[in-house]
């Protein structure tokens, strides 16, 4: 006589067992997520580059990217930092490689001052190469 407890081993479900799909597609989302970068100079949204007529275009180097606002504020990597912390930055940067170069990317508004006293940390700092970024004129 069988007793039949609901509980039947010879079935099966019948339906598509989609874990090991789930899974390659989260290694992929995690992959694309991991191996995208970000251009770091294009992230400050709300910097708005002078044009110019004239200029090459940069190369492929590994330049620290000074940001300045029209509000006088600095930012480099993303990070806000006061003008004393940029110097410091920029010294660290030196003597990690003397060859180390600067991109300053100034908004169109920004005032003077703030320019001049970027130039004059990278100056202290020895920093032998600074670059000024630009959109080109149409």
């Amino acid at each position: 006589m069988r007793h039949d407890d609901g509980d039947d081993d010879g079935d099966q479900d019948g339906g598509l067992n989609l874990t090991p799909m789930i899974d390659v597609v989260f290694l992929l989302l995690i992959f694309f997520l991991a191996a995208t970068t970000f251009a770091r100079q294009e992230v400050e949204l709300d910097l708005r580059l002078p044009s110019a007529k004239s200029g090459t275009q940069g190369k492929g180097e590994e330049q620290l990217i000074i940001n300045v606002f029209a509000d006088g504020r600095l930012s480099v990597g993303g990070r806000e930092v006061p003008l004393e912390a940029l110097r410091q930055k920029l010294q660290a940067a030196v003597a990690r490689s003397a060859e180390q170069s600067v991109l300053v990317r100034g908004d169109q508004d920004a005032r003077f001052g703030v320019g001049m006293q970027v130039l004059d940390a990278c100056r202290l700092a020895k920093v032998k190469k600074v670059d000024f970024a630009a959109l080109p004129a149409k």
